[in-house]
């Protein structure tokens, strides 16, 4: 089953390349905010479904009531934001061999882009998920929601160039020189210097 989220904005999306820090297979992962309302319309959905993802876990596990784990993927920050993670794991070593995951990504009209853009924090995102139910001797029973495609709605880049002049705006009837810009002045003393902080 596949489920579309509310739109949200994101926080340190991992989407066009994995993370390997903490798995060396790499994970595609999203964490998006949304409003109250929604947060709560999407979790009675997903309720609704692990009812009974959790009748068949304890059926798996000879008709045992199981605890239910801690952890879940829909949460409320420590301040207080209605969070919606979802997580895909970019390879996975089957029988048949290596398995391998991209996650798809499209526009705000739907149309599927060809290759995803550096999508970072900031960007208002609608995540594809398909829930999945486990079960853990030691965590008890839960479920993750698998990532499989992004919705771009409004696009902020990582690595973009939006703080190049350190906050300094154009000021009109001012001093104009001929000579480079903070940007590229760090650029090219980093680029002399062995990438050494100048100060």
């Amino acid at each position: 089953m596949n489920i579309t989220t509310p739109k949200g904005i994101a926080i340190y999306p991992r989407i066009k390349e994995p993370d390997t820090k903490f798995n060396a297979d790499g994970v595609y992962s999203a964490k998006i905010h949304v409003s109250e309302g929604e947060f709560n319309a999407f979790k009675s959905q997903i309720d609704k479904w692990f009812e009974g993802a959790y009748k068949t876990l304890c059926e798996e596990n000879g008709n045992k009531k199981l605890r239910k784990s801690l952890t879940c993927p829909l949460s409320i920050t420590d301040e207080g934001d209605y969070q919606i993670f979802a997580k895909q794991t970019a390879r996975k070593q089957t029988k048949k061999g290596e398995l391998t995951f991209t996650i798809a990504v499209f526009d705000s009209k739907g149309v599927k882009m060809p290759e995803a853009p550096n999508v970072g924090s900031g960007s208002t995102l609608k995540l594809a998920v398909e829930p999945y139910a486990w079960f853990s001797p030691t965590v008890g029973a839960g479920y993750t929601l698998r990532l499989k495609a992004v919705q771009v709605i409004e696009l902020v880049e990582y690595g973009s160039q939006a703080n190049d002049n350190f906050g300094f705006s154009s000021e009109a009837n001012g001093y104009v020189s001929d000579g480079e810009s903070f940007n590229q002045a760090f650029k090219d003393d980093d680029n002399e210097n062995g990438n050494a902080v100048p100060f």
